[in-house]
């Protein structure tokens, strides 16, 4: 695995640990439903990944990584 990759499931999967994914996405005012499918992932799976009972992997870690930094970016623009 590429270590880029590597290193970006490692910010993903710190995001959902520490309680940031969760707080971006209540802070944006979005649902797990709407979460889950720009991730294309059940909403149960972003429950999992927010509560810390499943980690973010593969592709779909990355893609919500790259709804978590639209999220901060959209947020800090907001402030």
């Amino acid at each position: 695995m590429h270590k880029t990759r590597i290193l970006r499931l490692a910010e993903v999967r710190s995001a959902a640990v520490t309680g940031e994914a969760r707080r971006l996405r209540r802070d944006a005012r979005l649902s797990i439903g709407e979460v889950a499918s720009a991730c294309g992932v059940d909403q149960s799976t972003v429950w999992r990944w927010e509560n810390g009972t499943r980690a973010p992997r593969g592709d779909r870690a990355l893609r919500y990584g790259e709804l978590l930094d639209a999220l901060r970016d959209q947020l800090k623009e907001a402030a």
